[in-house]
């Protein structure tokens, strides 16, 4: 049975007073949350010690929103698994379209990273999606096509298991607009027929496929209401202890 994941992105936000308080807040509400789903923060890296250790003997999971590919080495500013996992660290994002978009993180590079992570013994999670314009010019599946079979070229078949997914059309992210549950299950769909196509029938359909793109408490439930949608990727409403706690129930 897949598992349910309702993932908070912080992205490069929050103070060290803030991420207390939300962290603390979200501690204190989760008796009242649903207990099916599996619930992951990623943090910036110097809240990773802060937020391990608030969400420490709970279930919330704590996640690194990016590391560098290699063991450790002299990579001035960057992060390794080795040292995450020093924290306790499993999951890891990989190709959050901020950083395919502004950082110039290719499918190839990306695709270094999920081998990495996987021979670390990480849980990467790969996040795939199209621009508006691509969107516009009929583009979605062949740019989710082409991210997807780039993006896991050479992965084991018995590593697979460990991977998760995000759809996150960039046109949604942090602009107010959401796909509609039909366009997003649409899509949903797609990346499960090309897992198996990749893979096998049994990994596709165990896979977790999580949405992601102006998430919210009020449209939360109609996006898990798809067949192939198994969760949320979410980054403002994950800042906030109230609204996070909302997405949870």
């Amino acid at each position: 049975m897949r598992k349910k994941i309702i993932a908070g992105n912080w992205k490069m936000n929050l103070g060290a007073l803030q991420v207390a308080q939300l962290t603390e807040g979200i501690k204190h509400g989760l008796e009242k949350t649903n207990p099916k789903y599996e619930i992951l923060v990623f943090p910036s890296f110097v809240h990773l010690h802060m937020t391990v250790e608030i969400f420490r003997e709970t279930r919330v999971k704590v996640g690194a929103q990016n590391f560098y590919p290699s063991k450790l080495a002299a990579y001035t500013g960057e992060i390794s698994c080795d040292q995450l996992k020093d924290f306790g660290i499993q999951y890891v994002l990989i190709g959050h379209s901020e950083r395919r978009q502004f950082l110039l993180e290719t499918n190839e590079f990306l695709n270094k990273k999920v081998l990495h992570a996987l021979s670390e013994h990480m849980l990467p999670m790969l996040c795939v999606g199209e621009t508006l314009e691509e969107r516009e010019a009929g583009k979605t599946f062949e740019v989710v096509k082409e991210q997807i079979h780039k993006g896991l070229k050479d992965v084991p078949l018995e590593e697979v298991s460990r991977l998760s997914i995000a759809y996150e059309p960039v046109w949604a992210i942090g602009t107010g607009k959401v796909a509609t549950p039909e366009q997003a299950e649409e899509v949903h769909a797609f990346i499960r027929q090309e897992i198996q196509s990749l893979f096998k029938p049994e990994i596709a359909e165990n896979m977790s496929i999580l949405y992601g793109g102006s998430v919210k408490p009020d449209n939360i439930a109609e996006l898990l209401a798809k067949p192939n949608i198994d969760g949320g990727l979410v980054g403002g409403a994950s800042q906030k202890a109230d609204s996070f706690l909302a997405l949870l129930k």
